[in-house]
């Protein structure tokens, strides 16, 4: 990432075109056998219409990718790959010269590649086991489940593209097709009027950043004449480049990557992306879509870090921050008053996602404000900084991923258990109606005020859901707690020299709270307490393959300390690449080094602030949450020993802090957040007022002045043919006549003429 780029020696480079090729050659595949045998039982049983199909193309993918990484993540050379997998060219003529010029599409490796890659195809490959648990078990997804596997391996596919990718214009070109594929996976029940509103307004929300990235990678090529990664990130060149054109040309592209990962202002498409199935809500917020937009804005790194460019790119990097740290309290502040499951999540991964930017943000303003490339503290300072946003952008889409899995579990039994209760043995009693949705009797599977008491009923999903929660928490050991920290420090740490980023770094630690007590709040309203209905009461933990991904993700959310460490957080912000895991330290040595930044920070101000963050994430929003919404299970119900402990605190807290909040319930504000302050009214009002009528003035002068100069013409040519076709009358005379007649005009305009 510093601007020099080298060939890395590798066995399975030529093989890592396949980790994109084979899923996007699985799907046409599956796709054609789907209208082939749709309604076939073996296709339905024992391929499970195409889930069994794309399942190996996506552990083919995972194994390619970790062969890849193998032979990247030890090296610590501070090179990069850069390779052809497809090239091709034209000749071009100006005057004399003759020049050539290639177009092709290759790969690139650094250290942000290797961390995306994994992310990426482990969680596809765990999507796509958790779907064939989830999709295949309704009735309704009925011979329909091959056009989801079709359109979720396409989907992967431009993911791992963008990841691989070697140049900005085909990080754009794998970009649009995971927008297409999003469209069309968040309408896949597009018989309902509210999944096919939800997948357009996706699909026009995200095409607005688009257009802005569009411009920035133009304004980006005019100044580099190329948008190669080798080209753009070359210091000589970024040294000639006019400061403030390439500072607009990355805040174009910056509105892109807010549109992708859902920021404020292009943030209203993320909560109603939950009207596509579970399975794509994991796929979408967690491993692919939404990551797309953090991975463009750390790419803009080697811009930020240049010498040439010392001091000049802090304004942008502000508005980084702040656009973070404003999505962050704002979001979390709209998933207080969700009671919709998936809703929380999404509004939960719009703050996280937050915190990402907010912290790349300030690594970004720390490498183009401090002498790093000479200083050897400055150089430690802005490689936590920028590793701690990629080590929480990590730690954030295995816990989200998992997260997402534990609710489509809860929705999963919720609607088979009303199912059974109700002896809805005809699968036409489905009607419309799916896991994501509102039965026909208006039973609502995802609301937690139908939930409570399943801890007991649900132990692998319970515990996968405490898990994913304490991590997105923060809570010591966990997770995010070893990223988490380090963005609130840094963020904190930039406002103490720049004043602008008080706003942001006030937010952050305001959204610590804030997301201690709505994570807590949805465990407690699911897991604890009583049934608050018979549904609840009869819900058990009975489907297979749900369980694998969630017991997996467990284990790599609770194995963070070990990243920890393994200096992951070192590694990931090493600018140059060049750290290898355990290079200079180990385990031990690793993991008391992150414990000195995290827990006793040599600094006064930033020793006080970790436990500051701490004690509001861990202790104010839960205790908060556990008096409003804690409560012991069904007398003779029993939970894993590990969850025993929690149950027992939050049915004491609720039985001495417990209060009324129904006047908060009833708020103003409370009705505000409930209408997500009013931002999708708004979003109604652009479509119907500007954009729709603007459609409605194209269609006007397509049909006055487009197509009314055509009909014009059309019935002139009609008229005129008429004539003609009356001068046609057969006789020899009439004829000798106009010969004679043309033969006169043509005699007289020469004689003009000449």
């Amino acid at each position: 990432m510093g601007g020099t780029s080298e060939t890395i020696s590798s066995t399975f480079i030529e093989y890592a075109i396949f980790i994109v090729l084979l899923p996007m050659l699985a799907f046409p595949i599956i796709l054609f056998l789907g209208h082939i045998f749709n309604g076939n039982q073996t296709w339905v049983k024992s391929a499970k219409e195409g889930g069994l199909i794309a399942l190996p193309i996506m552990v083919a993918s995972f194994v390619l990718s970790m062969l890849l990484i193998s032979e990247f993540i030890g090296k610590g050379t501070g090179g990069h790959y850069i390779g052809d997998w497809l090239s091709f060219g034209w000749m071009s003529a100006d005057g004399l010269r003759i020049e050539g010029k290639a177009f092709g599409v290759g790969i690139y490796i650094d250290h942000i590649t290797v961390m995306l890659l994994f992310v990426a195809s482990f969680l596809c490959m765990l999507i796509n086991i958790f779907s064939i648990g989830y999709m295949n078990t309704d009735p309704v997804n009925d011979n329909r489940n091959h056009r989801f596997y079709a359109e979720f391996v396409l989907f992967c596919s431009g993911m791992l593209g963008m990841v691989l990718a070697d140049s900005f214009l085909w990080l754009f070109i794998f970009w649009e097709l995971m927008g297409l594929c999003s469209y069309l996976l968040i309408g896949f029940y597009y018989e309902k009027p509210s999944a096919a509103y939800a997948a357009k307004k996706a699909f026009l929300t995200t095409r607005v950043g688009d257009v802005f990235l569009v411009i920035g990678l133009v304004m980006l090529w005019n100044l580099f004449g190329s948008l190669d990664y080798a080209d753009v990130f070359n210091k000589d060149l970024i040294a000639n480049a006019d400061p403030g054109q390439l500072q607009l040309a990355l805040g174009m592209m910056f509105i892109g990557a807010v549109g992708k990962s859902a920021q404020f202002p292009l943030h209203v498409w993320l909560p109603d992306a939950m009207e596509g199935p579970t399975p794509v809500s994991a796929l979408i917020h967690a491993a692919t879509m939404v990551n797309a937009g953090l991975y463009l804005v750390a790419r803009m790194f080697p811009f930020f870090g240049a010498e040439s460019m010392h001091g000049e790119l802090v304004d942008l990097a502000f508005i980084i921050a702040a656009i973070g740290g404003i999505t962050a309290v704002m979001a979390a502040a709209i998933a207080f008053v969700q009671d919709d499951l998936k809703k929380v999540l999404a509004y939960s991964t719009m703050s996280q996602l937050a915190y990402i930017f907010t912290g790349l943000g300030a690594a970004l303003w720390l490498a183009n404000s401090l002498d790093w490339h000479h200083d050897s503290k400055a150089h430690d300072i802005v490689v936590v900084a920028f590793g701690a946003a990629l080590f929480h952008l990590f730690n954030h889409a295995m816990a989200k991923g998992m997260l997402f899995m534990a609710s489509g579990s809860v929705i999963h039994e919720m609607h088979h258990a009303h199912h059974d209760l109700h002896h809805h043995d005809d699968h036409d009693d489905h009607g419309d109606d799916h896991h994501d949705g509102h039965h026909d009797d208006h039973f609502d599977a995802q609301s937690m005020e139908n939930m409570g008491g399943l801890a007991s009923k649900m132990p692998i999903t319970a515990t996968a859901m405490l898990v994913g929660s304490a991590s997105i928490m923060g809570l010591p050991l966990i997770g995010g707690f070893w990223s988490k920290e380090g963005i609130i420090a840094n963020t904190w740490r930039v406002a103490l020299d720049d004043p602008r980023f008080f706003l942001p770094a006030a937010c952050v630690l305001l959204g610590a709270a804030m997301t201690g007590f709505y994570m807590s709040r949805m465990w407690f309203k699911t897991f604890a307490g009583k049934p608050k209905t018979e549904v609840a009461a009869k819900v058990h933990e009975h489907t297979p393959w749900i369980p694998i991904p969630l017991v997996t993700l467990t284990f790599v959310s609770l194995s963070s300390v070990i990243l920890a460490g393994m200096m992951f957080t070192h590694w990931a912000g090493e600018p140059d690449g060049g750290y290898a895991f355990f290079s200079k330290k180990g385990m031990l040595k690793g993991l008391i080094y992150e414990f000195e930044h995290v827990f006793a920070n040599s600094d006064p101000f930033f020793f006080v602030l970790t436990y500051v963050a701490i004690f509001i994430g861990a202790i104010v929003g839960p205790g908060m949450a556990m008096a409003l919404y804690g409560g012991s299970l069904e007398d003779g119900e029993k939970v894993k020993p590990w969850m025993q402990p929690i149950i027992n605190l939050s049915s004491r807290v609720n039985a001495k802090r417990g209060f009324d909040n129904s006047a908060w319930a009833n708020s103003g504000l409370s009705n505000a957040l409930k209408e997500r302050l009013y931002f999708d009214k708004w979003y109604d009002t652009a479509m119907l007022k500007l954009v729709a009528g603007f459609a409605n003035i194209s269609a006007a002068f397509d049909r006055n002045v487009v197509d009314g100069t055509i009909k014009t013409i059309e019935s002139t040519s009609q008229k005129l043919s008429t004539q003609v076709r009356r001068l046609t009358t057969g006789s020899a005379r009439d004829y000798i006549m106009m010969a004679a007649l043309g033969v006169l005009v043509i005699y007289l305009l020469l004689e003009v003429m000449i």
